[in-house]
């Protein structure tokens, strides 16, 4: 059990290696592609920098946080002590820019994403904004905004498959390979958004806080299936190419 663990904790850093792994061997050249590619290694890098911190005392390597990242420290309510250093903050970071490129990605298909990330993008960043500085405290995980975050991109997601649907041009909207991608996004999506919305609160409930850690395998389960769907999306844009 502590190994299947194990590789839960680490599946938000090895799991985008499966898709980037896929387009290096098949190189596909959709035009949708570069936009999934930039977020496959921002979220890399990322998700790589929440487990090396959250590992840091495991791996031996916490005095040099303290000697190096000392200003980044939170005092301990519970010890007193200055010796909390989150990682959440990448987590708040991975979320603007799961957004920013899955909303890019779908203006490629139907003129009405276009319309929509005329304004959409900059309501969620001014949104951001205002709750980063006078509601939460960026550093912490912000259920606020990976919520809203998710809702957004689930609507993304049906409203693609409502025109695929409807377009006359096509069989079925899984003959299109980007279809593939949008049904790992939305089943992501449509799963995390009350994982999202409730987290911060359990997590600041001692009773809660234990199941909070143990209902994130959720969300790393379903991160590694939209990674597997992203994979087939670039393997079936080669084979249409």
């Amino acid at each position: 059990m502590k190994t299947i663990q194990l590789i839960l904790d680490w599946s938000e850093v090895w799991s985008p290696l499966i898709p980037l792994a896929f387009y290096i061997f098949l190189k596909p050249r959709a035009r949708w592609i570069k936009h999934i590619l930039i977020f496959l290694v921002i979220t890399l890098v990322f998700s790589t920098a929440i487990d090396i911190i959250w590992f840091r005392k495991r791996f031996g390597i916490n005095p040099w946080f303290e000697k190096n990242l000392w200003w980044w420290f939170d005092t301990d309510p519970e010890t007193g002590k200055k010796d909390i250093f989150k990682n959440t903050i990448f987590y708040n970071l991975n979320s603007f820019a799961r957004l920013i490129f899955f909303s890019m990605f779908f203006q490629y298909f139907y003129p009405v994403f276009k319309k929509l990330n005329r304004f959409v993008p900059w309501i969620f960043l001014i949104l951001m904004i205002i709750n980063y500085t006078w509601f939460e405290n960026v550093k912490d995980f912000s259920s606020r905004q990976h919520s809203v975050e998710a809702a957004i991109l689930l609507f993304y997601c049906l409203l693609y498959f409502y025109k695929a649907t409807l377009d006359d041009n096509i069989e079925s909207p899984y003959s299109l390979p980007q279809s593939w991608l949008v049904s790992g996004l939305t089943l992501y999506t449509a799963i995390n958004f009350f994982i999202f919305l409730f987290y911060k609160y359990l997590m600041s409930l001692p009773e809660f806080k234990k199941y909070a850690v143990e209902i994130w395998n959720v969300h790393n389960i379903s991160f590694i299936f939209l990674n597997i769907f992203i994979a087939i999306a670039f393997y079936k844009s080669k084979k249409h190419e």
